[in-house]
């Protein structure tokens, strides 16, 4: 397989073969930014043990009810900021382009899960971030954001969508040679 670098994205790899096209989008971030998202997780960590210590003492009824509310907020942020610290950490997307079948798959250490379609049937590759508007783009261009993804495409009446948060640039020249792959097939 030769292996391809067409994108200036130290994220983004691309190899390319007679037989496949393979698209690898890295999770990762900037050194700084991973270390700000990791200090921001530890000191959530801390805050919501520190509660929960107050909780198990004896206090009154009403900051109890408080806490244990405070708490349950708490458990939510605790696992979003945790789900991306581990996607920055570890995690890519991958897309592999071969004549009859099409894999998808979103790689993390603890649950990864992967979709395989029929390449004949996807339909056209788009750049989603033509269609969201100025909150959400901003939003999910935020580094401590799992979120963000940049192309989509239709199989079978549904939307799938891949490349977290890639700039419009990148989005644009990966739709043009997934459009021309798939024309190939």
């Amino acid at each position: 397989m030769t292996k391809q670098h067409l994108f200036e994205s130290d994220r983004i790899q691309l190899n390319e073969s007679s037989e496949q096209l393979e698209l690898i989008v890295s999770g990762q971030i900037s050194g700084n930014q991973f270390n700000l998202l990791s200090i921001w997780l530890f000191l959530w960590t801390a805050a919501g043990v520190f509660v929960l210590t107050q909780v198990l003492a004896s206090m009154p009824k009403e900051e109890r009810i408080f806490m244990v509310i405070w708490l349950g907020f708490w458990a939510y942020f605790e696992f979003k900021i945790g789900n991306a610290w581990i996607w920055r950490k570890y995690g890519r997307e991958v897309l592999i382009v071969r004549k009859d079948k099409t894999e998808l798959r979103f790689e993390v250490p603890i649950r990864s899960r992967s979709s395989v379609f029929e390449t004949s049937d996807i339909g056209p590759f788009t750049n989603l971030e033509e269609q969201k508007g100025l909150f959400v783009k901003n939003y999910y261009s935020s580094f401590w954001v799992k979120g963000g993804e940049t192309i989509g495409f239709n199989y079978k009446g549904r939307l799938y969508s891949f490349g977290r948060q890639l700039p419009p640039s990148d989005a644009k020249a990966l739709i043009q040679k997934l459009k021309s792959r798939i024309e190939r097939h």
